[in-house]
C-alpha cells in the first residue's frame, strides 16, 4: 500500500507508473529528504513548494518533477542543453502620433549541447539589461 503522500503526489503531477512513483521522491532511505521536509513544512501543499529548489541543485521542484527527476536529490536533476535563443530586434524609428515601433523577428538555428550547471541568476542578466534598454529607448522616442 502506498503512503498517502505518494498517492496525492501522483494524482497532482500525473506521475503514477513513473520513476517518481516511489519512496525516493520524498525520502533518503528512512529519513525525509529536503523535498519531503518542504512539503511537510508547507502544510502538505504541493503548489506552495513548486517554485522552491528544495535540494539546492539550481532547478525548481516543479522543473525537476516535470523532467521526472527527484526534487529532493541534488544529484538527480534535468540535463542541461544550451542553444542559441532567437533574438527579437526592435526597429526604433521616430514615431508619429499614436504609432508604436514595429518589431521584427530573426530566427536563429538552435544547437543542442550538454553544458555544466551554471547559477540560474546569471542567465537572466542579459535579458533584464535588454528589456531595460528597450523600455528606455521607447520612452525616449515616445516623449519627443
Amino acid at each position: 500500500m502506498k503512503p498517502n503522500f505518494l498517492t496525492s503526489f501522483n494524482q497532482h503531477y500525473e506521475t503514477a507508473g513513473t520513476r517518481l512513483d516511489s519512496c525516493p521522491t520524498c525520502h533518503n532511505g528512512e529519513a525525509v529528504n529536503p523535498y519531503g521536509r518542504a512539503y511537510l513544512g508547507s502544510g502538505r501543499n504541493f503548489a506552495a513548494i513548486e517554485n522552491l529548489d528544495s535540494d539546492g541543485d539550481g532547478f525548481t521542484n516543479l522543473v525537476e518533477i516535470k523532467a521526472l527527476n527527484f526534487p529532493g536529490n541534488p544529484d538527480d536533476h534535468p540535463q542541461i542543453t544550451s542553444g542559441i535563443v532567437p533574438e527579437t530586434p526592435i526597429n526604433v524609428t521616430e514615431p508619429s502620433d499614436n504609432v508604436t515601433p514595429e518589431q521584427s523577428t530573426t530566427e536563429m538555428p538552435v544547437s543542442n549541447t550538454t553544458e555544466e550547471q551554471k547559477s540560474p541568476g546569471f542567465a537572466a542578466i542579459p535579458m533584464v539589461v535588454g528589456l531595460l534598454a528597450v523600455v528606455c529607448l521607447k520612452r525616449r522616442y515616445v516623449r519627443k
